[in-house]
């Protein structure tokens, strides 16, 4: 009997939380710029139309269906194809797409929006950004974000089971839909090989600080930048040096402040922080996260965490006493709480002296 993982084939954590998710007997069905895959026992099937993945798939002994991100689909062919399997099926909260067609909670001045409500404020944000045509490739009319909301509303209650891989991305959902039932499971982490960090940070009297991940838009890009803005307009300069573990915005590394270490993998990520005498790690996303798989790692790896005060990875700081939290969601906020951090070591390192 089969699984069906039902995903936009878009990387990210979806991509890493379904490494746990597959194994012998699943299939995968993920959307093309034409057409769709399907993906059984390691071989691929192109097929162009939903109808036809549909006959492929009744042929097939389906016991469950897992619908993980429905990004490239039209999602009046996923509700056909799950009422033609007839199949129980449960629907993972990777992100707000349900409720923010944009994704992230970013507004037309690329800020986070405060998860507004109102559709049609939404409406005009998406109009702005020129990303209203998903509202049209997403399903038949009317094409708006509050018949897109209702459409995620229809899939969600006729799940056998909705899935948040954190309390605060359960309770953001319910603020759209607060009649649906929602459980939280967070994510699996890897085994981790922790930093012994603390025996490195008396090397130099230099904060040293890491970014981990691919630093884009939502991912952080514009507070990190008026953080370096800042740190330019200074009158005296902050003993801080920053790394980077992962890829840069080009705005950013046009700067020429930030030290790029690259890609990294998990297994080694420990012993490039500790190479670099990493004292804490900066997780500069300026939306709530649903998990934050970075945040959770930086903690396994037995790092202090420094990030805004949002989503996912405000609360798994908040429940592990692992960090600090800024507010608001600014680089002169943040610069704040960097140059009070440098400022503690400052005195830590006088103090050992004497």
């Amino acid at each position: 009997m089969y699984t069906l993982l039902i995903h936009h084939n878009g990387g990210g954590g979806v991509s890493q939380f379904l490494k746990t998710r597959k194994h012998t007997f699943t299939i995968e069905c993920m959307p093309l710029a034409r057409g769709y895959w399907l993906l059984l026992q390691s071989k691929k099937e192109r097929y162009l139309t939903m109808k036809a993945i549909v006959q492929r798939l009744r042929r097939l002994p389906i016991q469950h269906i897992e619908v993980h991100h429905v990004w490239g689909f039209r999602i009046n062919e996923i509700q056909a194809l799950l009422e033609e399997l007839s199949v129980p099926y449960d629907v993972f909260l990777h992100d707000y797409y349900g409720v923010c067609p944009a994704v992230f909670f970013l507004n037309d001045q690329n800020r986070y929006c405060e998860m507004e409500k109102d559709p049609l404020v939404c409406q005009r944000c998406l109009e702005n950004q020129h990303k209203s045509k998903r509202l049209l490739t997403f399903g038949p009319p009317p094409h708006t974000v509050e018949a897109w909301r209702a459409s995620f509303n229809l899939l969600f209650q006729r799940a056998s089971l909705i899935i948040a891989p954190s309390e605060s991305t359960k309770q953001a959902y319910l603020t759209y839909f607060p009649v649906l039932s929602i459980a939280v499971q967070p994510h699996p982490l890897p085994s981790i090989k922790k930093s012994v960090h603390k025996q490195s940070i008396r090397r130099n009297q230099t904060l040293h600080v890491a970014v981990i991940g691919s630093i884009y838009q939502h991912k952080g890009e514009s507070v990190l930048l008026e953080l370096l803005n800042r740190m330019e307009q200074a009158t005296a300069p902050l003993p801080l040096s920053i790394y980077s573990y992962g890829s840069l915005a080009p705005a950013l590394s046009e700067k020429r402040m930030i030290h790029e270490r690259g890609t990294y993998e998990i297994d080694n990520l420990a012993d490039l922080l500790l190479e670099d005498a990493i004292d804490l790690i900066c997780i500069p996303s300026i939306v709530p996260e649903t998990f934050s798989y970075t945040t959770h790692e930086a903690m396994l790896l037995g790092y202090p965490v420094l990030a805004f005060n949002l989503g996912a990875q405000a609360e798994a700081i908040k429940t592990n006493r692992a960090g600090w939290l800024v507010e608001p969601t600014t680089g002169e906020a943040l610069y704040k709480r960097i140059k009070e951090l440098c400022e503690a070591k400052q005195k830590e390192l006088e103090s050992d002296l004497t």
